[in-house]
């Protein structure tokens, strides 16, 4: 291994036991003298997890509920289908599959690609009279077909004399040409999608340009689909992405109450380079109360994700990004290796029993 890797797990420790040691108010909590050391060996969750999981302030009996991602990812792969997965992780196909089956999803307008249209209905374009064509005026957002947690995506501003985007860009459609083509260096294709504006409820709390979406999971069960958990990702400020990334991001991650839809936790991190985490009852923007906010749409919600997955029959779990608008709520993304750690966060408890006894396939 090399020194510069054996310091930083060195440094990740030394974060996660001065963590722990703050959290010792009585003799009952001693055993958090040992508490980062014990949770990797003998429960395989590594410094980070020990700290992003709070596991000083929780039981430690509980500490064996809280699962690692990967581990799991491995465990999602072996019982889905190659068909299933590839539905899910192709952003076009999955577009596709859903304006067959009558579920509301963003919209494509253009794919910024040097591929070929083929028998796609998507306009595929990359030159800039091609670009001028199919953008019109409006507010759009670009992400890569094949990135994930909001990696390479960007906000597009176009008006009738110019075209702005993400980073404080702007230019003519040339100028947006160039910028792409050193994008697609890292992805076959731009997805370009209107801008989508949440419900006001939502927007009333965030008071963002950027757009909160709900992970909702489900789970096919006995020959019906569960959904198990939902968790709100809350933007800060004026990023385009709500991405929480172990609280990096400074966004927020919010713990639904699957029967009503009320957000029954907040959670945020004091800190951008170490989850600290923290409850976060308004939003530090605009101050809007979030505990006890009852989400718009939320029985629409459910019903939607419920279809969705009955029109998928490869995958026996599914991580749903929804995003709820003025008219109701739409589907963003399909993610069948959908991280468990945000759900775990947002609800404060760990859930190896509830995919122990879901997952039964």
């Amino acid at each position: 291994m090399k020194l510069s890797k054996v310091l930083d797990v060195a440094s990740q420790y030394m974060r996660a036991q001065r963590y722990a040691l703050s959290s010792i108010r009585r003799p009952s909590d001693m055993h958090l003298l040992w508490g980062p050391l014990y949770a990797r060996t003998n429960l395989g969750l590594g410094a980070k997890l020990f700290s992003l999981y709070s596991l000083a302030d929780v039981p430690k009996h509980t500490w064996s509920d809280y699962l690692d991602n990967e581990p799991l990812k491995k465990r999602y792969a072996a019982i889905a289908s190659k068909e299933g997965c590839e539905l899910a992780d192709n952003k076009i196909k999955f577009f596709e599959h859903c304006s067959r089956h009558a579920i509301p999803t963003a919209n494509i307008v253009a794919l910024i690609t040097r591929a070929p249209a083929g028998d796609s209905t998507i306009p595929h374009v990359l030159a800039a009279a091609d670009l001028a064509r199919v953008l019109a005026p409006g507010e759009y957002f670009v992400k890569p077909a094949s990135g994930s947690h909001g990696k390479g995506a960007f906000s597009l501003s176009v008006t009738t004399s110019s075209v702005h985007w993400s980073g404080g860009h702007s230019g003519s459609f040339d100028d947006l040409r160039h910028y792409c083509e050193e994008a697609l260096a890292y992805t076959r294709a731009l997805i370009v999608q209107p801008k989508l504006s949440n419900h006001h409820v939502i927007k009333g709390i965030t008071q963002s340009k950027g757009l909160s979406t709900i992970r909702v999971v489900t789970i096919r069960h006995r020959g019906r689909i569960d959904v198990i958990a939902g968790a709100v990702r809350i933007v800060v400020g004026e990023s385009d992405v709500d991405n929480f990334s172990h609280g990096a991001s400074g966004n927020l991650v919010a713990a639904v109450d699957i029967g009503t839809g009320e957000m029954i936790t907040s959670i945020g991190s004091k800190s951008k380079t170490w989850p600290a985490m923290q409850d976060v009852a308004v939003h530090p923007g605009s101050g809007a109360p979030i505990l006890g906010v009852m989400l718009p749409c939320w029985p629409e919600v459910l019903a939607l994700v419920t279809k969705a997955h009955e029109s998928i029959e490869g995958l026996h779990t599914v991580g749903w990004d929804v995003a709820i608008l003025e008219d109701g709520p739409v589907i963003v993304e399909a993610n069948w290796r959908y991280d468990i750690d945000i759900l775990q966060v947002a609800y404060k408890r760990g859930f190896r029993k509830v995919i122990d006894e879901k997952l039964d396939c």
